[in-house]
């Protein structure tokens, strides 16, 4: 199951978002969705655990970086085999464009189960994206 975020508009470089989000240590609890579903965030500069209510321990880790265009995660813990990518171009000399890209290794059944919440997640990490200055 792939989901596609929506193009989202950052008034920011290129090279300002992907040195914010590709040190996953300088993320905090900001640049996850704002709920109390979301506790005990453990980061490094190449992973990142936390755990959801209701769905346990999740973790990722970067697995390949482009500077300033591309970043690409993995699973790294949780029941949920998935990648994600971030892309990253430059709008102008001061602004960009982000898109965000989820792939995760689900049966049919299970897709129609969490295809809302995970497209409620790539959309708000667009969002939290968008408030980089």
């Amino acid at each position: 199951m792939r989901i596609e975020s929506r193009i989202g508009h950052i008034y920011a470089t290129p090279e300002r978002v992907y040195s914010l989000i590709s040190d996953f240590s300088r993320i905090d609890t900001t640049m996850l969705p704002t709920n109390d579903k979301i506790t005990d965030v453990q980061t490094t500069a190449d992973s990142c655990t936390f755990t959801i209510a209701n769905a346990g321990r999740v973790g990722m880790r970067i697995v390949e970086r482009q500077e300033p265009k591309l970043l690409k995660m993995e699973n790294s813990e949780g029941p949920l085999q998935f990648k994600m990518w971030i892309q990253l171009v430059p709008y102008n000399t001061t602004e960009s464009k982000v898109r965000v890209t989820f792939d995760a290794d689900v049966n049919p059944l299970m897709s129609v189960m969490v295809k809302k919440p995970l497209t409620e997640f790539v959309e708000s990490l667009v969002s939290k994206l968008e408030q980089i200055r």
